[in-house]
């Protein structure tokens, strides 16, 4: 499974495999804790993450809402 996730040095929207304890920000390079971040949306394939990833970044580039309804954590 992976989580979709905001790094919470940059702010950016990332995934997360739940099968690792920390995540590097490939924006920032900051390590993050999987397990503590703030999950946006869930996901089981990386196609079905990259896909939500990118609405999640039109919606957030729009000042909507940054939540996933069909995903929701």
């Amino acid at each position: 499974m992976y989580l979709i996730i905001n790094c919470h040095t940059c702010g950016k929207i990332i995934m997360a495999s739940t099968a690792n304890r920390t995540q590097s920000c490939t924006h920032c390079g900051a390590k993050i804790e999987v397990r503590s971040a703030k999950v946006l949306a869930r996901s089981r394939t990386t196609q079905e993450a990259v896909a939500i990833i990118q609405e999640l970044k039109q919606r957030k580039s729009k000042d909507l809402p940054v939540t996933f309804k069909k995903f929701r954590a």
